[in-house]
């Protein structure tokens, strides 16, 4: 504790400029202010009860995971349409292997096979004799796996899964008994539920002019580990009618030694893209 002494009191009074008409200028703490809103819409009542579903319905999507499956894939695109087989390893929430092949003109022998982890992949285009290796965005998965989305989105698709995704800016809401609402600046994405809330059935993006651009429905669920496997699943961009179609025929879960590994000749060419 500090202690002000009356000599201290007397030498502040002799040496001050301050008059009677000086006045201390005063701030505002925007940042305070900022912080202290921010803080109040993360803890508001209404918020931590749809966080609670969403991490009810995540604990259950969760636990289906170290998945291998393969499956028929439906391809439709401006330049694709065509079905083929895919064989797909996944291991939660991180990576993603999948190998493609069929008897049509863009797809034969073991055509593509590719691994995606969150920051990176590596994709072996067997056709052309050619690797391609870069950093995971929405446009790369797009170019690779012909429909355009986020890393989130394909793990969900590939996984027969529907793990829900929000950030702190999100707005969260609640429509009715069964969807999640999850309000971002530029996108609006419905979660659709099952009646007993353990799994999504469904989940659309719209955009600022309230256009669904990207759907992905999940259908013919099994129960795994207590967990919701759905044998059919697909991705469709409404706007243009281009989707991807995946059903299984077989699957295993927990499969503790999988390997992600892509391999591929020595001689092959290798391409590097930085964006």
């Amino acid at each position: 504790m500090s202690v002000i002494t009356c000599s201290n009191l007397y030498a502040q009074a002799e040496d001050s400029t301050q008059t009677s008409n000086d006045t201390i200028p005063t701030t505002v703490d925007t940042l305070s202010i900022k912080d202290s809103l921010n803080i109040a819409f993360l803890n508001s009542s209404d918020r931590l009860k749809v966080i609670a579903l969403i991490n009810q319905l995540n604990e259950t999507s969760a636990k289906v995971d170290l998945i291998h499956s393969e499956s028929v894939v439906k391809f439709k695109t401006s330049s694709i349409d065509e079905t083929g087989e895919i064989e797909i390893k996944i291991k939660k929430k991180d990576d993603l292997w999948f190998r493609i092949w069929g008897s049509f003109a863009f797809v034969s022998k073991d055509a593509f096979i590719s691994h995606f982890n969150r920051k990176k992949f590596i994709y072996f285009n067997n056709l052309d004799d050619k690797v391609i290796e870069g950093p995971t965005t929405d446009n790369n998965i797009g170019y690779l796996a012909r429909i355009k989305c986020s890393f989130d989105d394909l793990m969900n698709v590939m996984s027969g899964t529907g793990r829900i995704i929000y950030s702190n800016t999100d707005t969260l809401a609640i429509e009715g008994e069964n969807v999640i609402l999850v309000k971002g600046k530029e996108r609006v994405v419905k979660y659709i539920l099952d009646a007993s809330k353990n799994y999504v059935e469904k989940y659309s993006y719209f955009n600022a002019k309230k256009k669904e651009y990207l759907r992905i429905n999940y259908g013919n669920f099994v129960n795994v580990n207590g967990g919701y496997f759905a044998r059919k699943v697909d991705i469709t961009k409404p706007l243009t009618s281009e989707y991807l179609k995946i059903v299984n025929e077989n699957y295993t879960a927990n499969n503790q030694n999988m390997n992600f590994t892509v391999d591929f000749p020595s001689d092959v060419r290798r391409v590097k893209w930085d964006k």
